[in-house]
């Protein structure tokens, strides 16, 4: 019986070896690339390097599925006159609302309302996003996400001179 149980383990661990062999088919290459020694460096190099790229993926995985679905309403926007940002911050909706499920990962019961405040230059650029920290729907990670997303290539119109806008958000699962 004991022996049975031995073939039976022994069989499943073989099974699963097969799932590790993708792994170590670049290794074989490696291992091909070695028989010329001066390839055998460079080789050696390459696999921690993905192998570190691996690692760094595995943490995000744990703070929890992201969620999809959900909502952002974007409120009446304070602005300069003869400034009309909200244009463009509704265009955003889709980004911020990515920035919000990949928040409610960490943070499930992140809901309401946030304020942010983006300072657009004179050429239109924005160059910073933060937020009120008294908003219901107030998270660090939130905000650094819209603050990425909202200095990654935004163009606003342009203010006539630099220019702070408060935009409110409603965030809803």
């Amino acid at each position: 019986m004991r022996l049975a149980f031995l073939l039976v383990l022994t069989a499943s661990c073989a099974a699963a070896a097969p799932a590790t062999s993708p792994a170590p088919a670049p290794t074989d290459s490696t291992t091909s690339a070695p028989s010329s020694d001066t390839s055998s460096a460079p080789a050696a190099s390459s696999p921690p390097a993905p192998a570190a790229a691996t690692d760094a993926t595995p943490p995000a995985t744990p703070a929890g599925p992201v969620p999809i679905g959900g909502s952002v309403l974007v409120g009446d926007i304070n602005a300069p006159p003869h400034f009309d940002p909200k244009p463009t911050i509704v265009a955003l909706k889709p980004k911020l609302l990515e920035c919000f499920n990949q928040a409610r990962a960490s943070n499930p019961a992140l809901h309401g309302k946030l304020t942010v405040r983006i300072q657009v230059n004179e050429a239109g650029a924005a160059l910073s996003a933060d937020a009120d920290p008294g908003g219901n729907a107030y998270d660090p990670g939130l905000v650094k996400c819209i603050d990425g997303v909202v200095k990654n290539g935004v163009k606003f119109p342009k203010p006539g001179g630099m220019a702070t806008v408060a935009a409110p958000l409603v965030f809803r699962p």
